[in-house]
């Protein structure tokens, strides 16, 4: 009786039809966007059906799942998101091979609005909006995998709530999307594991990778070797052979993308530096003080206050506030703006230099 009940259930539900291969290509994303491995080889129906019903516990088969690629651009970086769309509910799937964020379920609630309407789209069915028929949409479901470096918990759940500033009024109709966060690092969650071999052999596949960039210095030979050991010890092998050159292509980009960023951080810290030493130069401190505060050497402390010198010596002094004649009004409100925004920076990063000095003051007796 119980599965007569399930299935007129089911025969009474909407179903949500696939969109056709020849719309799904109309509306995919133009120019070059970074996929990632993990949804490389996601996007794959078979595994993807064996990820979620290692998920689910629900049985799919591939050709139930139907791939549907975000494309997101946050903080400049455009990127392809995983998504598919599987009894009748879209699944998004995050993943993160550093610290994991906790504005991914704010970010979940970004890409759940494209994924929305690039499927109503598809469909040609914008107009069905404003009917007074109740519109059915895929129910929308979130996941995230964690394999950094830092220790985490077996699983962890992200809310959206939790980025409220204030609390929702019960009277009020209010948002909630919460995310769970799986560890799939070695010896965690060994039961979802167990249920997808594909999701398990690519944490063993980042395993052998991190451990490589210990051993070697050269980052071509680390994925090299990673690649070489996965495919003879069957590690993501078929998968590995189909995509060796586009896989180490993500990698090498990754890679160039990170070491990037650790020199653009550095050159920031010398900029603020550097700032330091400047503001301390003309509020007189000694420059042996000034070199142990702003942690550059005496050399560079030294050089810093001679082209202070020059630029005063060259430059003729403007009172505060007037304008350059070369200036357009909009050049010059928008320079004032930016320098009256860094000057209040160093003001309070003065501050906070007096304190430290006044300590040191007191422990060297300066």
């Amino acid at each position: 009786m119980e599965k007569l009940r399930k299935r007129a259930s089911k025969a009474r539900a909407k179903t949500i039809e696939k969109i056709p291969p020849d719309k799904l290509d109309t509306f995919s994303a133009k120019g070059k966007i970074k996929d990632g491995i993990f949804k490389l080889l996601f996007e794959k129906p078979e595994n993807a059906a064996e990820l979620y019903s290692a998920l689910t516990g629900t049985t799919c088969n591939p050709d139930e799942i139907q791939i549907i690629t975000i494309t997101t651009t946050i903080s400049g970086k455009q990127k392809n998101d995983l998504a598919f769309v599987v009894n009748n509910k879209a699944l998004v799937v995050g993943e993160h091979q550093s610290t994991t964020s906790k504005n991914m379920p704010i970010r979940f609630l970004m890409y759940s609005g494209q994924l929305f309407e690039k499927w109503i789209k598809m469909k040609g069915e914008e107009k069905f909006l404003y009917r007074t028929k109740l519109y059915k949409i895929p129910t929308p479901e979130f996941v995230v995998f964690y394999n950094g470096t830092t220790k985490k918990p077996e699983k962890d759940i992200l809310s959206l709530s939790d980025a409220f500033v204030k609390t929702t009024d019960k009277a009020l109709g209010s948002l909630e999307l919460k995310v769970p966060v799986y560890n799939i690092n070695k010896g965690m969650n060994k039961d979802l594991l167990s249920k997808s071999d594909m999701l398990r052999q690519y944490a063993e596949f980042i395993l052998n990778l991190r451990d490589f960039k210990k051993r070697y210095e050269d980052y071509n030979q680390v994925v090299k070797e990673t690649l070489t050991h996965c495919i003879e010890n069957n590690i993501l092998s078929d998968f590995l052979k189909e995509h060796g050159g586009k896989i180490v292509s993500i990698l090498t980009t990754e890679y160039n993308e990170e070491l990037a960023m650790r020199v653009y951080g550095e050159e920031l810290l010398e900029d603020r530096n550097e700032e330091i030493a400047k503001k301390m130069l003309t509020k007189g401190y000694p420059v042996s003080v000034i070199a142990e505060i702003s942690e550059l050497t005496i050399e560079e402390v030294l050089e810093i206050e001679s082209s202070l010198q020059i630029s005063n010596n060259d430059n003729s002094m403007q009172e505060e506030g007037d304008k350059n004649p070369y200036y357009t009004e909009r050049e010059y409100l928008e320079d004032k703006a930016s320098w009256e925004e860094r000057e209040a920076a160093l003001e309070q990063e003065n501050a906070k230099l007096l304190k430290i000095i006044a300590d040191l003051k007191q422990n060297k007796n300066l």
